[in-house]
C-alpha cells in the first residue's frame, strides 16, 4: 500500500483539526477560489487582504483568542487584525497548504502546492454540496472508446475512459451508501409530516434527482454497453495493442514496451470488468431503493395509527421513551412499567421494517351518482349539436343537392351564406366536387372573380350536376 504521507506532509490537516478549523476551512477555500481567478501567482498584499476579510466576518460571530495556535496575537495590537492574517498565513505555509516564493524585486507571493489542488477541489465540492458527477458520465465512456477505435487515438482516450470509468463507480458506491443513510434518518423521524419531507424534498434532491432517475432514463447502462464491450473488443486485439504501445512511446513516455502494453491490457480489462458487473452494483441500488420507500411508507402508517391502533400507541410511547429527544430520566422513572426484553431480540444494524399482522381487505361499496332528467336531456342536446356539426361527404352531398334544387349549375357567388360559419361547407364543397363521386362536380372558371361577402373571401367557382 502506497505512504501517503510520503507525498503529504505530517501537518498537513493540523489546521482543520484545530480549535478554529471552520476559519482556517474558509480561509483555504478563499485563496483556492482566488488562485483560479488570477493567472499569477497570488501576492502577498492580495492573500494578506483575502484573510483579513474572513477573519473580521468571523470575529462577529466567535471568539478569536489564540488565533492561530502557532502564534498568538494580542487583540489590543494595532492593526491586530492584519497582523492575524499574516500568522495565519505562516501558519498555513507551515503546515503545508503554502508555498511561498519570493519574486525578483524581493516581494513574496503564495502558491499552492499540487497535493493540496486536488485536496481543496474536493473540500470545495463538499462544502457546496454539488451532486453526484453520474449524469452522462455512461455516455461519455462510450463515446470516448468508439472515438478511440474510429480515429485511432486509444493511447490518448482509453486512460482518461478508464478514469471515468473509476469515477462512475465510485459515485454508484457513494450513491448506494448514502441511500442507506437516508433510511436511518427516515427511522429515526417522529412525525408523519417529517417522514414525507424526507422523502418528497431531502431524499428526491440529494438521490433521485441527482443520480438515479437519470440511472434509469437517459444514462441506462443497457444502451451503451454493447457499444463499449464492441471497442473494448476491438482494442484488445494484439495488433492494435502493438499500435497503441508505439504511439505511447512516440509521445515520450519512457515506459518499456511489455510494461505498457500490460497495463493497456488492464486498463481494458478493468473497464471490460466493471461494465459487465454494472448490473448486480445497479440491483443493489435498487433494493437499497426499496428499503427506503418501504421504511418511509411503514412509518408514515406507524405515525398515522399511533392514535387509532393499540400497536401504534405503543410505537408512540416507547419512540418517546427511547428516542434522542426523550428527557434523560425519563426512562429510568419508566423501567417498572416497560419490560424491554423483547425488543432485545431485535437487530439494531438491520435495514429491515418491523413485521406486521396481516389484515383483511374489505372493500367499500361505491354507490353510483345520480343524475337528473334536466341534466340528461341538456347532454343529450349537447351531443346531438356536436353530431350535427360534423361535416362528412353525405352532409355535402345533400348541401350540394340543397343547392342545385332545379336547376343544372350554379356559380360560387351565387351561394347565399349565413356568416362565416360556413365556410366549411363552402372549402369541403370544392373539395368533394372533384370526381363527380357525390352527383355534382365543382369547376374552376377562367375568368374567375374574387367574392367577398358575408365576412367570407373565396374564389369564384362554378357548381354543377354530375353526368
Amino acid at each position: 500500500m502506497a505512504d501517503l504521507f510520503a507525498t503529504l506532509p505530517r501537518t498537513l490537516f493540523s489546521p482543520l483539526a484545530a480549535q478554529h478549523a471552520p476559519l482556517y476551512a474558509e480561509v483555504l477555500l478563499t485563496l483556492f477560489g482566488e488562485t483560479q481567478r488570477h493567472q499569477q501567482p497570488l501576492s502577498r498584499d492580495l492573500a494578506v487582504g483575502l484573510v483579513a476579510e474572513v477573519i473580521e466576518r468571523a470575529a462577529a460571530g466567535e471568539d478569536l483568542a489564540g488565533l492561530p495556535e502557532l502564534e498568538p496575537v494580542l487583540a489590543d495590537e494595532p492593526d491586530a487584525t492584519l497582523a492575524r492574517s499574516s500568522a495565519v498565513l505562516r501558519y498555513l505555509a507551515q503546515c503545508g497548504w503554502l508555498r511561498i516564493e519570493t519574486q525578483s524585486d524581493f516581494t513574496q507571493s503564495y502558491t499552492l502546492p499540487d497535493f493540496a489542488f486536488r485536496l481543496l477541489a474536493a473540500l470545495q465540492e463538499i462544502a457546496d454540496n454539488e451532486p453526484l458527477r453520474l449524469q452522462g458520465l455512461i455516455c461519455a465512456i462510450h463515446d470516448m472508446l468508439q472515438m478511440a477505435v474510429r480515429e485511432g487515438t486509444a493511447h490518448i482516450r482509453l486512460a482518461e475512459a478508464h478514469r471515468q470509468t473509476r469515477a462512475l463507480m465510485n459515485g454508484l458506491k457513494e450513491l448506494q451508501h448514502n441511500i442507506g443513510m437516508h433510511i436511518e434518518q427516515v427511522l429515526r423521524q417522529l412525525s408523519a409530516a417529517d417522514v414525507l419531507a424526507q422523502v418528497f424534498t431531502t431524499y428526491r434532491s440529494d438521490v433521485v434527482d441527482r443520480a438515479y432517475h437519470q440511472l434509469r432514463t437517459t444514462d441506462h447502462v443497457s444502451r451503451f454497453r454493447p457499444g463499449v464491450l464492441e471497442a473494448l473488443a476491438q482494442l484488445s486485439h494484439s495488433a492494435q495493442i502493438d499500435e497503441v504501445t508505439r504511439l505511447l512511446r512516440v509521445s515520450g513516455d519512457d515506459a518499456s514496451g511489455e510494461a505498457m502494453a500490460a497495463g493497456l491490457r488492464d486498463q481494458i480489462r478493468e473497464v471490460r470488468e466493471q461494465f459487465e458487473g454494472l448490473d448486480r452494483l445497479l440491483q443493489l441500488i435498487d433494493v437499497r431503493h426499496s428499503q427506503f420507500v418501504d421504511s418511509a411508507v411503514r412509518s408514515v402508517e406507524l405515525q398515522l395509527a399511533a392514535s387509532t391502533t393499540t400497536s401504534g400507541k405503543l410505537h408512540a410511547v416507547l419512540s418517546a421513551m427511547l428516542g434522542d429527544a426523550a428527557p434523560s430520566d425519563l426512562a429510568a422513572e419508566g423501567a417498572e412499567l416497560v419490560s424491554l426484553y423483547s425488543l432485545g431480540l431485535l437487530d439494531e444494524q438491520s435495514l429491515a421494517p418491523p413485521g406486521r399482522a396481516a389484515t383483511a381487505f374489505v372493500p367499500t361499496a361505491a354507490t353510483a351518482a345520480g343524475i337528473s332528467s334536466t341534466d340528461l336531456a341538456a347532454a343529450q342536446a349537447r351531443t346531438r349539436h356536436q353530431l350535427t356539426r360534423a361535416i362528412g361527404r353525405e352532409r355535402i352531398r345533400r348541401y350540394a343537392a340543397a343547392l342545385l334544387a332545379g336547376r343544372d349549375q350554379l356559380r360560387a357567388a351565387e351561394i347565399p351564406l349565413a356568416g362565416a360559419d360556413e365556410l366549411p361547407l363552402l372549402i369541403y364543397l370544392r373539395q368533394y366536387g372533384v370526381d363527380g363521386a357525390l352527383g355534382y362536380l365543382a369547376e374552376e372558371l377562367n375568368d374567375a372573380s374574387w367574392i367577398a361577402h358575408d365576412g367570407v373571401g373565396f374564389r369564384d367557382f362554378l357548381l354543377r350536376r354530375a353526368p
